[in-house]
């Protein structure tokens, strides 16, 4: 079924029921989208080809639906302003006149409220500050404290009247932001215990409302079908949330998953990815009983975007800016001289992924490069015309340089924790030795080191596999000492790699990594990225017993 039919169909009996009837049960929409990480239009320009969802869609879905039944509430999960090129110039200053393009879409579709992503913070608050204030709809954060000295305008919910129906919609934000950004991003901000916060919003808000959501910038903490643990409570704890009584609607993020409605115990929970591709739909009846409207019954679907048609108003607003943005991406710079590949998980010494490397040594002049796939796809750039689109393609995350020293010992304890992802091997038959990967990691946690030569065997036991760590050609020792250069997100405790947030700062380049790659490429003119193939994967291997004879 079309998501047309299936709207047209959930809201037939509520026109059928009479204007008596229908003052005894209302039908209430809810539209949810959440890390739509700037995804407002429905080209992707980077990878120069039509996108998968945009805000520009999603507009369309709710002026259609807002024409069907005017008693729709349509929110937003947090990391929206974040993640493209376009969003990229505005918040750096760069392109545009300061209006942020995301918040310009959110009020064209007319968005009721938001919550804080941590993405939200990657530009620091003044940015911030200017997004929130063009904004037409409040930002919701219920653990978020010293926002009045922060001169950001957040509240811990907000209550929404449909008709004859109060909605109250508590925000809860990842509490995580402090080990993600650095404290120039986010102080005097305090962020604090988020069950505790929803906690205490619910108790306040519960009856004064006849709906109850809570939207969270979170995941799930365990398997919805079988309730085991992932192993990621820290960042996500929308399980939990899901525990709290009192909430009808609980709608997540942050994981960027496709979790449909719904039910978790007496919560209905859903999540709709990642990019505006999805938009989450509930359709809740409501009906009035002893004075007071309760909920009789939910219903929704996640509904992909893709083939929607964009809302005109979305694409003449932003239209000029993204003029401008895509001839920022198509200035020249020098040339290609080599076909590159972007994205994916390094199980070798990767080009791409040294070119990183290669450029965080020149900014920074540090012996040592730490650093990660963090392409958002994988994409194929053919020897050609060298422009900022493959700074982008390769560098999707607004990070900055730190440059820490630390010793042989800790270096050696940094890369274990980078290849703690490999599971062993996997045979069979005539096929290749096949890595196993642990499931869930992030491919940005998969760090490789640059400045040093070493062998992973995937076979040992965790905080055992690194073999053969030598810089200058000669093997570490525990007492060296080392300059290495990470990313503000590693530097700030991303990742949970050890001793870094706490190592010595020898150097800070508050200057973005893909801006870096931009000001690189037009200085080496001629780019011919190539692999300098400084590490490998070495399981042990031993011969069965019939090999032997």
């Amino acid at each position: 079924m079309s998501w047309k039919s299936f709207v047209t169909a959930c809201l037939a009996a509520l026109v059928a029921l009479g204007a008596t009837a229908a003052q005894k049960e209302v039908t209430l929409a809810v539209v949810f989208t959440s890390d739509v990480h700037a995804h407002v239009l429905p080209y992707d320009e980077v990878r120069q080809r039509p996108a998968r969802g945009s805000l520009a869609q999603v507009a369309t879905f709710v002026r259609e639906l807002r024409e069907k039944n005017p008693m729709t509430v349509v929110l937003d999960g947090g990391d929206a302003i974040q993640g493209t090129p376009l969003s990229h110039y505005v918040l750096t200053g760069q392109l545009g006149n300061g209006s942020d393009p995301t918040v310009t879409a959110m009020n064209l579709v007319g968005y009721d409220a938001a919550v804080l992503g941590n993405h939200e913070f990657n530009y620091g608050l003044a940015p911030l500050r200017r997004a929130l204030s063009q904004s037409r709809f409040p930002w919701l954060a219920a653990n978020l404290g010293q926002a009045k000295e922060a001169q950001l305008p957040v509240q811990p919910w907000v209550i929404l009247q449909r008709g004859p129906v109060r909605v109250g919609v508590v925000g809860v934000t990842n509490p995580h932001v402090p080990y993600w950004d650095p404290p120039e991003h986010w102080q005097p901000l305090a962020f604090l215990d988020p069950l505790a916060a929803a906690e205490q919003a619910i108790r306040k808000l519960r009856p004064q409302v006849d709906l109850l959501i809570v939207v969270a910038h979170t995941g799930f903490e365990r398997d919805l079908e079988s309730g085991e643990r992932n192993g990621s409570d820290e960042e996500n704890f929308a399980w939990r949330l899901a525990q709290l009584p009192g909430v009808d609607i609980l709608l997540t993020g942050h994981t960027h998953r496709n979790i449909p409605p719904r039910k978790l115990g007496h919560t209905w929970v859903a999540q709709p990815g990642r990019w505006a591709e999805l938009v989450t739909y509930f359709e809740v009846q409501l009906r009035k009983e002893h004075g007071a409207y309760r909920v009789a019954a939910i219903q929704g679907r996640n509904v992909p975007t893709g083939e929607m048609s964009p809302d005109p108003r979305v694409l003449e607003a932003l239209e000029p800016l993204a003029r401008q943005v895509k001839a920022e991406l198509d200035r020249p710079l020098g040339r290609l001289a080599v076909p590159l590949r972007v994205g994916g998980v390094p199980v070798e010494d990767d080009p791409g992924l040294d070119l990183i490397h290669q450029v965080q040594l020149w900014a920074t002049g540090a012996q040592l490069s730490l650093a990660a796939p963090v392409a958002s796809s994988q994409v194929e750039f053919p020897p050609g015309p060298l422009t900022p689109r493959l700074a982008h393609a390769l560098y999707v995350y607004p990070n900055s340089l730190v440059v820490v020293q630390v010793s042989g010992e800790q270096l050696r304890a940094i890369l274990e924790h980078a290849v703690r992802g490999w599971q062993g091997v996997r045979c069979g038959g005539d096929a290749p030795l096949q890595l196993v990967r642990e499931e869930g990691l992030p491919t940005y946690n998969y760090d490789t080191l640059e400045g040093a030569s070493y062998l992973v065997d995937p076979t040992a036991p965790v905080g055992a596999r690194v073999r053969g760590l030598k810089v200058g050609g000669k093997p570490v020792q525990p007492n060296d000492t080392f300059s290495l250069v990470v990313n503000s997100y590693r530097a700030a405790g991303g990742g949970d790699y050890p001793f870094l947030r706490q190592a010595p700062r020898v150097k800070v380049v508050d200057k973005q990594v893909v801006d870096l790659l931009v000001a690189y490429f037009a200085k080496v003119g001629t780019l011919q990225p190539e692999a300098s193939e400084n590490w490998f994967f070495a399981p042990r291997l031993i011969l069965a017993p019939q090999a032997r004879r």
